[in-house]
């Protein structure tokens, strides 16, 4: 039998002591899992503070003056007061004179033949043709006096001014050059068409002062903008010898080109961008830089008080986020201190860390390090597009004197070129065919990507070329090709 006791409920004080007892095994367990938290976060704090500290202790030993003050102070010092005449006010007042309907114009460039290539010796055809005449007349006096850039000897700078959120500087003096590039690129184009190549030759030579008006501008932006420039100039130089017999100031782009092909574009920008970066972690610590800033440039849209949790959650991993950026950025600077044809296989070598949710601690550094590696290789590209320009000028100079263009490209050293510039990707010197209507220089890059400039493969069939091809006098401006729309 059973005792009838044993079915009556517990009295209250003993199941008050089970939840008791419940509340105090939680409440200890809550404890010590936010005390494991605490003590591992303040820990991973400390590593990253150690590793910063190391980090930037190294930099001010081997690289005085990488950060950013520093950057822009020792800029500021080199550059003469900004005046009316100087090439960079030029510039700016040129952009301000296009006429409003350019615009538009651009916009329905695409749709017409135009530009229908690089150096293309084929006339476009009538629409083209009829589409670019529009602009003849309301640009010739902006023209004119674009071209007159080429003379521009007082250097300058543009207005750069950085605040506590470095990536919202403002940079409107970028597009500003771009419309004056476009204007020059037109020009170009135009009076070769038109029995005047000299002046294609100008206006490529002013677009190259375009370029060389952003100096050493301490933004990645502005030199990938500057490498923009200076490939429309070398594209207009070899449309202008593609429709045309320039005579004039040959030699004076081709220096200029070779000049320009030797400007550290990637160092200059991954200087001013480590500095840039590094000032960016130092607001977004202290939080000058308002968290809605942060969380839009991660692409996280409207915040809500759930990414506002996160990231004080995160804030102790700032130091060493901060100094995995800045050891990454320095190796970039170290990469462009090497030789060309070095450094793309140098980058491959530099390890970017894998982000959440494998491994938390670098989130903010892999929003905002720049993707190095694909810029690092359209400067290369461009360096051989003003190497490839530079050699074809040199063609062209010995065809004017000898009647033919160069058997090889030994023939044109050191009378038209004090040594056949080496390739950015191999360091090698380029490939040069001769064909029965033109010549062709080639630089090659080995095991390139798809991306690469142009289609034509090297005999391994495993890497593509970047450069230009040189028409036989009687084979510029031909006729307009027949071509079915699709």
């Amino acid at each position: 039998m059973t005792d009838p006791e044993d079915d009556l409920p517990s009295p209250p004080h003993s199941r008050l002591r089970r939840l008791r007892k419940l509340a105090l095994w939680r409440g200890g367990a809550v404890a010590m899992v936010a005390l494991v938290l605490f003590v591992g976060r303040w820990q991973v704090g400390r590593v990253g503070q150690r590793e910063l500290d190391r980090v930037m202790q190294r930099l001010d030993a081997e690289e005085p003056g990488w950060r950013l003050d520093a950057v822009l102070a020792e800029r500021a010092r080199h550059m003469p007061p900004p005046a009316d005449g100087d090439l960079n006010a030029r510039v700016l007042a040129l952009a301000g004179e296009v006429p409003e309907p350019w615009n538009e114009w651009q916009e329905e460039l695409t749709r017409t033949r135009w530009q229908q290539g690089r150096a293309h010796n084929h006339r476009p055809d009538k629409d083209g043709l009829a589409h670019a005449a529009k602009m003849a007349e309301p640009t010739r006096t902006l023209r004119d006096r674009a071209v007159d850039l080429r003379r521009a000897q007082r250097p300058g700078t543009y207005p750069l001014t950085v605040g506590p959120d470095p990536v919202a500087t403002l940079l409107p003096h970028l597009a500003q050059a771009r419309r004056v590039i476009t204007v020059l690129e037109y020009d170009a184009r135009w009076e070769a068409l038109h029995g005047n190549p000299n002046r294609g030759i100008t206006a490529a030579r002013a677009a190259l002062a375009v370029a060389r008006s952003f100096g050493d501008e301490p933004v990645l932006l502005s030199q990938m903008t500057r490498i923009s420039c200076a490939r429309a100039a070398a594209d207009s130089t070899m449309q202008t010898l593609a429709w045309g017999e320039p005579t004039d100031e040959l030699a004076e782009l081709q220096a200029e080109l070779l000049t320009e092909a030797d400007v550290p574009w990637f160092r200059y920008g991954m200087r001013g961008e480590r500095a840039m970066l590094d000032h960016f972690f130092t607001g977004v610590q202290n939080e000058t830089i308002p968290l809605e800033s942060l969380f839009n440039y991660a692409g996280f849209g409207a915040p809500k008080p759930a990414h506002y949790a996160a990231f004080r959650a995160y804030k102790a991993l700032l130091p060493g986020d901060r100094a995995k950026c800045l050891e990454i950025c320095s190796q970039c600077v170290a990469v462009s201190n090497l030789p060309p044809h070095e450094q793309l296989s140098a980058l491959k070598k530099i390890q970017i860390p894998s982000g959440p949710p494998i491994d938390i601690r670098y989130t903010v550094m892999r929003r905002m390090i720049p993707a190095f590696e694909r810029i690092a290789e359209r400067s290369l590209q461009t360096r051989a597009d003003l190497l490839a320009a530079s050699v074809c000028l040199a063609c062209e100079r010995h065809r004017i004197k000898t009647g033919r263009f160069p058997r090889a490209l030994a023939e044109l050293v050191p009378a038209f070129l004090p040594a056949v510039p080496v390739g950015p990707f191999d360091g090698q010197p380029p490939v040069y065919r001769t064909h029965p209507d033109r010549v062709a220089v080639t630089y090659f890059w080995p095991n390139s990507p798809p991306s690469s400039p142009s289609k034509e493969l090297d005999e391994s069939g495993t890497g593509q070329g970047a450069g230009y091809q040189l028409w036989n006098p009687d084979q510029r401006r031909a006729p307009a090709e027949e071509m079915n729309d699709p």
